[in-house]
């Protein structure tokens, strides 16, 4: 995905989720908030306590009938034609629905699998974080002393804080590389090619942010040199250890399986025309946006990352104490500004209401959020089979509905 794309379906989330109006039920109360490592914060960081124990609460058992009905009308109003599929885990229940196709004329069910793009790094990154915690990595620790030694790169001075903050000043892999993936979804690339497109210009460490690819390519090339494995099995016996998560999976080391949703009005046949992958296998590999699972799965995860069960919650909070990202990148962008912390970001509500999830992503028909709403607690997944739908919306939608 170009980057430009991936700024403005970026833009779209949280343009909306900003705009939302505010909920009534009140604000979490900031508190000092605990060190993992001893990279030192940024002097904007949000001193905040992540409300871990709530999520911690949050069961299995299904919603009402009444509410699941509510929460079906939602998610089919909401449509506007779109295949959509969505999970809710609040203290009312589970829910799981889905509305409109799949593929071809077969309507879309919740489980059906899809791209879940930049989400993939939230993910990765609390990968990093259970490294850390094993004290086989540290956040401070000097990129260029954590790559493998045949690579030849210029790392910028960054520590991984910086590459997991986006904030490295590494510019992203070319803009060719990231055309092919719309133009030809059959063609591959080594790390090596990756690395060598990128332009040898460089900013300051810490003066931008910026959502570029190379960091968490860099990032999965660190966490396979600190461990000796590729980066699918390392999150599948790490973050994606245990039962329930089995159709959550790193691509191509991890294949899809059915039933999966085709981007809107593409053949029954375009998984096989794009390499059985999805998107496609030109699309797959990154440590940034390689993953695909379906509503259910996701939402489970997050439910546990946002309970401190993934990792600690001393790390889920280091992840979640966010920095302002400014200055703005978007036009009306409201007061309290938006926030990213280590491959997680947040997506303000209104002016008081707070969620944090994995950076909405969109990759080559697919659009997906994955948010924990912190007051009250709810965890909400919205998967889209459309490169032009934008959850954000919806997503406000279902947490009000579930949490009244």
């Amino acid at each position: 995905m170009t980057l430009l794309r991936r700024l403005t379906a970026l833009a779209l989330v949280l343009a909306l989720a900003a705009c939302t109006p505010t909920p009534t039920n009140g604000e979490p109360s900031p508190s000092a908030e605990p060190s993992v490592s001893s990279a030192a914060p940024s002097p904007t960081e949000q001193a905040h306590a992540f409300p871990v124990e709530s999520f911690a609460a949050l069961g299995d058992a299904p919603v009402s009938d009444e509410l699941a009905a509510e929460l079906q009308a939602i998610l089919e109003t909401s449509a506007n034609g779109t295949g959509l599929t969505a999970t809710v885990i609040s203290a009312q229940g589970t829910w799981s629905g889905a509305t409109g196709l799949a593929a071809g004329d077969r309507a879309m069910v919740p489980n059906d699998q899809m791209s879940i793009a930049q989400i993939t790094t939230s993910l990765v990154a609390a990968q990093v974080m259970q490294l850390v915690e094993s004290g086989a990595l540290r956040l401070d620790d000097l990129v260029a002393d954590r790559l493998p030694p045949d690579i030849e790169f210029d790392t910028n001075g960054t520590t991984i804080a910086d590459l997991m903050a986006l904030r490295s000043g590494i510019p992203d892999v070319s803009q060719e590389v990231w055309d092919t993936q719309d133009t030809q979804p059959l063609l591959t690339f080594t790390w090596d090619e990756l690395l060598a497109s990128v332009s040898p210009d460089r900013r300051p460490v810490g003066e931008t942010w910026e959502p570029s690819g190379i960091n968490a390519l860099l990032i999965g090339l660190i966490i396979e040199q600190a461990t000796g494995q590729p980066i699918a099995e390392v999150l599948r016996s790490g973050v994606l250890a245990g039962d329930g998560y089995e159709r959550l999976i790193f691509q191509p080391a991890e294949q899809p399986t059915e039933p999966m949703a085709m981007p809107a009005g593409t053949p029954a046949d375009t998984f096989a025309e794009r390499g059985s992958y999805l998107p496609s296998i030109g699309a797959v590999g990154s440590p940034e946006d390689s993953m695909a699972s379906d509503a259910p799965t996701l939402a489970r995860w997050f439910r546990n990352f946002c309970a401190g069960q993934i990792v600690s919650p001393a790390s889920v909070r280091r992840m979640t104490a966010s920095t302002l990202i400014g200055p703005p990148l978007f036009d009306g962008e409201d007061e309290m500004g938006h926030r990213y912390g280590l491959g997680v970001m947040d997506f303000p509500y209104g002016s008081q209401a707070r969620a944090i999830g994995g950076m909405g992503g969109a990759a080559l028909g697919y659009t997906t959020l994955a948010l924990c709403f912190e007051n009250p607690a709810a965890v909400v997944v919205v998967l889209a089979n459309s490169g032009d739908y934008d959850p954000g919306p919806l997503a406000g939608l279902l947490w009000r509905a579930a949490t009244n």
